[in-house]
């Protein structure tokens, strides 16, 4: 099944593909290096490509003034702005949540075995768009594995990211960019049935109800689990259909 197909030519939609530039607003000095420059990019940290930096003078609202750096990427985004938001935003909202695509030829030492399996929440794995699939799209070339970087996520204007999109998620590909949205901005990551077995014998150490919720309804529990080794506790996120006591009259 396809995981990329041709994006609206009228709307934007979540899972939309850009050429474009993406941004960081940084401190002009005392910052850390990166994301940046190549030779601190890491397992941990990775490569977005090459860049330019622009001073930006700001001027506080009561007085003073700050210059800070503008660093400026050009390469692929993903749009991960909320369908609905998109859709019934006010017709002066110009803004647009995007996350820029690192690939694997550009960030080589990245840790993309576990990418690939989606255990890392702060990213979405991307496969190889091959030559045909390239073909169908009507792009130029193919495309290698990649990956949507949600730490640096930022704004864009609609206006630069609708003209120069190139392709979108497949309807079944896009589960998979809201899971790692909810995997990255509040739960610690779903974990595979595969591994359900792992769990048993370890002891619970606490419970906390979450204000997760699925169909039922039912809320999803954040359950600590004391594991006895030496990396210490663990925590797997259920949903558990209990009772609420009755209040008392």
């Amino acid at each position: 099944m396809a995981f990329f197909q041709k994006h609206s030519k009228k709307n934007i939609r979540q899972g939309d593909i850009a050429v474009c530039e993406f941004h960081q607003l940084r401190a002009r000095s005392g910052d850390q290096l990166g994301p940046g420059p190549a030779n601190v990019a890491n397992e941990d940290l990775p490569y977005l490509g090459e860049y330019q930096n622009f001073e930006v003078e700001l001027t506080a609202p009561g007085g003073g003034t700050a210059t800070r750096q503008l660093r400026v990427w050009f390469g692929l985004v993903m749009v991960i702005h909320q369908g609905c938001e998109i859709d019934y935003a006010d017709e002066n909202d110009s803004r647009l949540c995007v996350a820029p695509i690192v690939s694997r030829p550009n960030w080589s030492n990245g840790p993309w075995d576990l990418i690939a399996k989606r255990e890392l929440p702060g990213y979405m794995h991307l496969p190889e768009l091959g030559t045909d699939g390239a073909a169908e799209l009507e792009l130029a070339e193919p495309g290698p594995e990649g990956a949507v970087v949600l730490a640096s996520a930022t704004l864009l204007s609609r206006a630069i990211v609708k003209p120069n999109r190139i392709m979108t998620l497949a309807p079944n590909a896009l589960p998979f960019l809201q899971e790692s949205l909810v995997r990255f901005s509040s739960v610690r990551g779903w974990g595979s049935v595969d591994g359900l077995n792992n769990l048993i014998g370890l002891r619970i150490a606490s419970v906390a109800e979450t204000a997760e919720t699925i169909p039922g309804p039912a809320r999803l529990a954040k359950v600590v689990l004391d594991g006895g080794g030496a990396d210490g506790d663990d925590e797997v996120t259920v949903a558990w259909g209990v009772r609420r006591s009755a209040k008392p009259m």
